[in-house]
């Protein structure tokens, strides 16, 4: 939808407080806590069995045809892209997804509205961004590289989606100004922490899910249908 200034309100609405966020982002936010605490109290041959058969799997992916590591299905393997985003790799990364979440999915719910149609279509920016950024990381994946978990393509796909809204949760154009100032910050951050993140949180940062998701992110968001924020009179 275009973005036309004349349906611009004569002021701007109040910012909204990510302390009384939209029902499907608590959902969702605690719904990958909740997962990561049933992972992790899970014995040991559990977790290992929830990584091979859900987690972002290159060594599957790319393995030879006839090889035992080889999906069963087209479906058990695509399955992945998505599944990955409800496994993390410790306490701190699930609970910066689920933060993030919060941050950057409250003004991208709140800009859809209310009710089940507004979930679907969150759920669309949160799940395309997943889905994108988990194809991209295994583009550039060999069958030797690491398995890859957590929600940071979805959380990447909501940055780029805010970024996209104006202070009336109204869209941006692509290529305005301000979103690119935005992106260049992102893709900024994301550098820094590839190099920064094994050392400070011992572990690899998979940037190539983070493009992937952002750049899903903004598409799907510039493509769909928003309402904008209500304005409250004070």
């Amino acid at each position: 939808m275009p973005y036309d200034a004349s349906q611009t309100p004569a002021s701007p609405a109040r910012p909204q407080p990510i302390f009384n966020a939209p029902l499907i982002v608590v959902v969702m936010s605690i719904l990958l806590i909740a997962l990561y605490a049933a992972y992790a109290f899970a014995p040991f041959a559990e977790q290992q069995a929830a990584l091979y058969d859900f987690a972002l799997a290159p060594e599957r992916f790319w393995a030879a045809a006839g090889s035992s590591k080889v999906y069963p299905d087209m479906f058990a393997g695509l399955l992945t892209l998505a599944s990955t985003a409800l496994l993390h790799g410790d306490w701190m990364h699930v609970i910066v997804n689920s933060l993030m979440l919060l941050a950057f999915g409250t003004p991208v719910a709140r800009t859809f509205g209310g009710g089940p149609t507004a979930w679907g279509l969150w759920m669309i920016v949160f799940l395309g961004s997943v889905v994108a950024g988990s194809a991209l990381y295994l583009a550039f994946a060999t069958a030797e590289s690491p398995y890859a978990v957590g929600a940071s393509g979805g959380t990447s796909g909501l940055v780029a989606a805010a970024f996209l809204l104006d202070p009336y949760g109204m869209k941006r154009k692509l290529w305005d100004a301000e979103f690119l100032k935005f992106t260049a910050a992102f893709g900024i951050a994301n550098a820094l922490l590839t190099f920064v993140a094994p050392s400070l949180l011992g572990m690899a940062l998979a940037w190539e899910a983070h493009l992937g998701g952002y750049i899903a992110g903004a598409i799907l968001m510039a493509v769909l249908p928003v309402k904008g924020y209500r304005v409250v009179q004070t």
